[in-house]
């Protein structure tokens, strides 16, 4: 793709509103001669309720090749646009080899002509003319969650593993920057022990971090990577909202009663900032605590397959694949609305229960630990 010259700044993808269902996102590769047809593109997939993505929506003070790299891997459909002038640049078959290899989705427009022989086995849309609004019926939400679900398999998702604790918070700070760079704040959805909102928001050096340790000691390095991590989920869900499946009964025996009233305590002072239309929590007592989940939005996963209750999780593994992530956020929501269900509580009242449930193992583990003195 030619750098464009760049007119606006991305804006927020979703309003502040936890049961939106993130749109499928559309990346469209183009040459800046066809500005004027990938403009009808755009407004047609808009129009039909996706998420058209093209270097208009790339942010200032970053590297352009950068971005359309992080933009394809992203993406749920990979969108290049093959006219004559494009089909003679050599960056059109590098972004469609780029998106085939983390298998991306390819609908190609062919203008006016064949696809070059890197997509020639794939079926091509072609526009004959230059009125783009004979492809609406073929850019339709249908046509592109088709393509979705095709490719929706984990056996085709690229991931990246992280091995110990320290890996995961730094990758996860990473992996929500990377969407926060783009100009995207998102919904985090959240599934383990009482999530990344329990660690303090606090300075390293604040006393809070000797209490939430206890019994043990951690590295400044630890808890610095451990807060950045909150901070980096915070900032998306401050704006986009969140929605966490927790479970306060977890003891964490390592660490002392303390130290469990000190993560309990952050999180309800993390939910009490928060309001009942950007923040939602169901509670789940027989959760497996050494298991977790982290998706934001449709844009990455995290999923936490191995490690101990309480001390902290091994082997995470990340992906970006935008078809596995909507499935994962499918699966999600479906457990989230079931275990609300359950207890007979609405979403836009669960913050407010969660925190008097929250509140009450406070106490009970006062009462417990000033029992055992």
């Amino acid at each position: 793709m030619d750098e464009p010259e760049q007119t606006e700044e991305v804006t927020p993808a979703i309003e502040p509103n936890v049961d939106i269902r993130p749109k499928y996102r559309v990346f469209i590769s183009y040459s800046h001669e066809d500005k004027a047809l990938v403009e009808g593109i755009a407004a047609i997939l808009s129009r039909n309720g996706l998420q058209p993505m093209w270097d208009r929506n790339f942010a200032y003070g970053q590297g352009f090749h950068e971005q359309i790299k992080n933009f394809i891997a992203h993406a749920h459909v990979f969108l290049p646009v093959l006219t004559r002038t494009a089909d003679a640049r050599k960056w059109v078959h590098q972004e469609i080899g780029y998106a085939m290899a983390l298998h991306i989705p390819v609908l190609p427009v062919a203008v006016e002509g064949l696809p070059g022989e890197m997509i020639q086995q794939i079926h091509a849309l072609r526009m004959d003319g230059d009125d783009p609004e004979v492809l609406s019926d073929h850019l339709s939400k249908d046509v592109m969650e088709a393509l979705v679900e095709r490719h929706a398999r984990n056996y085709k998702a690229l991931y990246e593993c992280a091995e110990l604790p320290e890996d995961r918070a730094k990758m996860m700070s990473a992996y929500a920057d990377d969407v926060f760079a783009l100009g995207i704040r998102d919904v985090v959805r959240q599934k383990g022990a009482l999530s990344s909102f329990h660690i303090p928001r606090e300075v390293v050096g604040n006393p809070i971090w000797r209490r939430r340790y206890g019994l043990t000691t951690r590295s400044e390095e630890h808890c610095r990577l451990q807060r950045q991590e909150r901070l980096s989920l915070q900032r998306h869900a401050q704006t986009a909202g969140c929605k966490l499946i927790v479970k306060p009964g977890l003891l964490y025996e390592r660490y002392g009663p303390d130290a469990r009233i000190s993560r309990l305590e952050s999180l309800v002072k993390f939910l009490e900032e928060m309001d009942d239309a950007r923040c939602r929590v169901a509670i789940q007592e027989e959760m497996d605590a050494r298991l977790s989940v982290t998706i934001l939005g449709n844009w990455f996963s995290a999923e936490s397959l191995a490690g101990e209750g309480g001390r902290g999780y091994r082997q995470t593994v990340f992906t970006r694949h935008a078809p596995t992530v909507m499935e994962k956020l499918d699966v999600f929501d479906a457990e989230f609305d079931e275990l609300l269900s359950a207890v007979k509580v609405k979403p836009e009242e669960s913050r407010r229960w969660a925190i008097g449930v929250l509140e009450q193992t406070i106490q009970e583990a006062k009462s417990d630990m000033k029992s055992a003195q």
